[in-house]
């Protein structure tokens, strides 16, 4: 899979080399947040449950190569801190931050209508960490696969443009691995969905 995303990529930086002018290179930076729900779940003496949304931030290089007046080819370079709340609750109850840090590769088709812009495609994930503010209490293995889907609107104005997107997996449901106090369970994840905004400028 990996070697598919970057077979992509560089099929993009060599086409728009081919054309200088029509390749756009540029950066954005943005906030994520993380709608997460999980079957909620009793591990020992403790019962886990969704917490509240909590921000997050992303930030990438951005290189586009316009088709045509109104359609382009995007791929970007991303690092996202995504941030997650889970309740613990036993005599009583404590909230436990989870981040992971992920490198992804979003490969998007786009359409221009004068400064608004549609787009959409694939999301490929290439390397995820995760960490958790209390881990003797409970570390999560956020397993939803290498590969997902997004899209979402943006406008452009000059050289910069907005973008408010939303990614996720095409599954109904997938499965993390919650482990508390050295024991280890599956957990069903109906969804974790990313959505977010984020501002940026070529160069």
């Amino acid at each position: 899979m990996k070697h598919l995303v970057f077979t992509l990529l560089a099929a993009l930086v060599f086409s728009g080399a081919a054309s200088a002018q029509r390749l756009m290179v540029g950066v954005r930076g943005g906030v994520n947040f993380a709608d997460y729900s999980f079957v909620p779940t009793r591990i020992g003496d403790t019962r886990f449950t969704p917490g509240a949304v909590r921000a997050g931030y992303d930030v990438g290089f951005v290189l586009r190569l316009n088709l045509s007046k109104h359609l382009h080819l995007q791929s970007e370079l991303n690092y996202a801190f995504v941030n997650y709340n889970v309740l613990a609750e036993n005599s009583g109850s404590r909230r436990i931050a989870l981040r992971t840090e992920r490198f992804e590769i979003p490969v998007q088709l786009g359409f221009q209508f004068g400064v608004l812009r549609l787009f959409g495609g694939a999301l490929f994930r290439v390397t995820e960490s995760e960490r958790s503010s209390v881990p003797q209490l409970l570390k999560v293995r956020f397993n939803n696969g290498d590969v997902g889907v997004m899209g979402g609107l943006g406008f452009n104005i000059r050289k910069f443009f907005i973008d408010f997107r939303i990614s996720g997996y095409p599954r109904s449901r997938v499965w993390h691995d919650f482990t508390s106090e050295g024991i280890a369970q599956r957990v069903k994840v109906p969804h974790d969905i990313v959505y977010g905004g984020s501002l940026g400028f070529f160069f």
